[in-house]
């Protein structure tokens, strides 16, 4: 009877624990892997379109240029001209109630030919508007059992 009464008349209630969600939550936009149009066979018209359809997605999603990193051939003649970019696009969204951010990427790879061409679209500049992480290199220990090639 005691208990009863002591609960009706309770002032302090229980507070119910909500746990933290992570601080992150990541979506990435699959496009395809380059610039313009997978198949090798395909003709100016369709890969002008996949052009045009990248560079649609990345304004539509208000993404901004994040990272480019550079691969270049040891091969060629000119060693220190690029033969591809990968670029990034992002874009990151703070969610106030919770303490989140929501990060919406795009990726693709760029081939020298089509350097001027992409930046002209997407309205960008590869060497000014992106960081370049082409001369971030690992290294740590190498945790590898096998030998890169």
């Amino acid at each position: 009877m005691i208990r009863t009464l002591k609960n009706l008349f309770k002032t302090n209630k229980e507070e119910e624990y909500v746990s933290s969600p992570p601080g992150r939550t990541f979506n990435r936009v699959l496009t395809g892997r380059y610039f313009g149009c997978e198949n090798k066979n395909a003709d100016a018209i369709t890969i002008a379109e996949a052009k045009k359809e990248k560079i649609e997605q990345i304004k539509e999603l208000e993404l901004k240029p994040k990272f480019v990193r550079f691969s270049y051939d040891p091969a060629r003649t000119d060693k220190h001209a690029p033969v591809s970019a990968y670029v990034a696009f992002q874009k990151e969204v703070y969610a106030e109630n919770w303490h989140m951010v929501h990060v919406t990427e795009l990726a693709f790879t760029v081939f020298r030919d089509d350097f001027e061409e992409f930046e002209e679209m997407a309205g960008v500049s590869l060497t000014q508007d992106f960081q370049d992480l082409s001369s971030v290199n690992y290294d740590g220990e190498e945790r590898r059992r096998e030998k890169r090639d």
